[in-house]
């Protein structure tokens, strides 16, 4: 690697509070290790909610970690002008931030008072106004941006068919962070009221409508009720678990959740729950990239996704995939992986696409495409 990033900084602005690192900052990481190889620095900005993680505390002990504080546009604005001015940042790579916040650091960086490149880090589709005078302030943003780095080749179609010239787009696969997917407790199933013949299939739920809770919820009940199977659907929430459970309710038209549903909460060793179940789905209706089914995939749990672009482009079996929003299918297809589950076929399989997500999905990977669009903007 040309040493383009001797003495250079790169701010990272994030709206990243979530209860756990998880691969995201595992991610950063990695790209941080990357940079200092090569005489680079690394700065993390977080929102305010950040600083009551544990996490980010631990974190700050070993990295330079600034949280900013609550406030309005101007406020942020100014907020991000002092940091781009303190660590006279060469670099600001924007994760996850509204579109306000958005214009408020484009702002910053125009009166920080030296040049500042900007990457946008899309980690999901972008929805743009339909309304084409309504979309003209988002392409007008979208001129200042140096790089766009997207997490998969279907959000960077979707960008680039929505006008961002294609040579200003560049594609950074997620990265998971699999030596923390080592680490689980064998005794979580034990803790959860199932019947020791129940069979578990999992998902993540925190958006009832995106994540398809409705679909898993339609398959299951068909396989309890035509096949007499013992299944329990364990949807894991980190969010929104009032509206999910409410929703739940009403499809189901009962008062109680049944005994068939869990809810249940994040675990930082999210891997204990990959181990319990016997098949992880993902009946997606929009993904940008789906860290649980690489995770899932990684250990050795049979996975099920539904066929949009985003699921269809990870390196997964065909077999794994079923057409979007049709919950007879999910159900022919849990039934399917739950029939061959243990037979040496599909285990031989298991363990096959386990290894290859494992090399494919490399932080070290992830790391050095997004070094290559910083070397484009150096």
């Amino acid at each position: 690697m040309p040493n383009l990033f001797e003495n250079k900084t790169v701010l990272h602005l994030t709206d990243y509070g979530a209860p756990y690192a998880g691969n995201f900052i595992a991610s950063l990481h990695a790209l941080e290790r990357l940079l200092g190889d090569n005489g680079g620095k690394t700065v993390y900005v977080l929102p305010p909610r950040a600083s009551e993680q544990n996490w980010t505390r631990e974190m700050a002990l070993g990295h330079d970690v600034r949280f900013l504080t609550r406030g309005g546009f101007f406020s942020y604005a100014r907020q991000v002008r002092l940091l781009l001015k303190e660590t006279h940042a060469d670099i600001l790579h924007e994760h996850f931030i509204h579109f306000s916040e958005k214009i408020a650091a484009w702002l910053a960086c125009k009166i920080c008072g030296h040049r500042v490149k900007t990457v946008l880090h899309l980690h999901n589709h972008i929805e743009l106004p339909k309304n084409p005078i309504l979309r003209i302030p988002h392409m007008l943003y979208f001129s200042t941006v140096s790089r766009f780095v997207c997490c998969s080749d279907s959000v960077a179609a979707h960008l680039i068919a929505d006008g961002i010239p294609k040579e200003r787009v560049r594609v950074a696969e997620n990265a998971i962070a699999f030596e923390r997917l080592d680490r689980f407790d064998a005794r979580v199933r034990a803790s959860l009221p199932l019947p020791e013949t129940a069979k578990i299939a999992l998902m993540f739920g925190y958006n009832f409508e995106i994540k398809g809770v409705d679909l898993a919820l339609e398959s299951v009940r068909l396989l309890r009720e035509r096949e007499e199977l013992s299944v329990t659907l364990a949807i894991v929430l980190s969010s929104c678990l009032d509206e999910v459970r409410r929703r739940i309710l009403a499809q189901l038209g009962s008062a109680e959740l049944p005994d068939w549903v869990l809810l249940l909460p994040p675990r930082e060793d999210v891997a204990s729950y990959y181990h319990m179940a016997d098949v992880f789905l993902s009946p997606s209706r929009q993904e940008g990239f789906c860290y649980a089914l690489i995770e899932a995939a990684h250990c050795r749990t049979p996975v099920l996704a539904s066929a949009i672009d985003a699921q269809k482009d990870l390196a997964l079996p065909q077999s794994v995939f079923f057409p979007p929003q049709d919950s007879a299918a999910l159900f022919a297809a849990i039934s399917r992986v739950l029939r061959d589950k243990d037979t040496p076929k599909h285990l031989a399989a298991l363990e096959q696409t386990g290894a290859r997500v494992t090399q494919i999905y490399a932080l070290s990977r992830w790391a050095e495409h997004v070094c290559g669009a910083y070397r484009e903007i150096l």
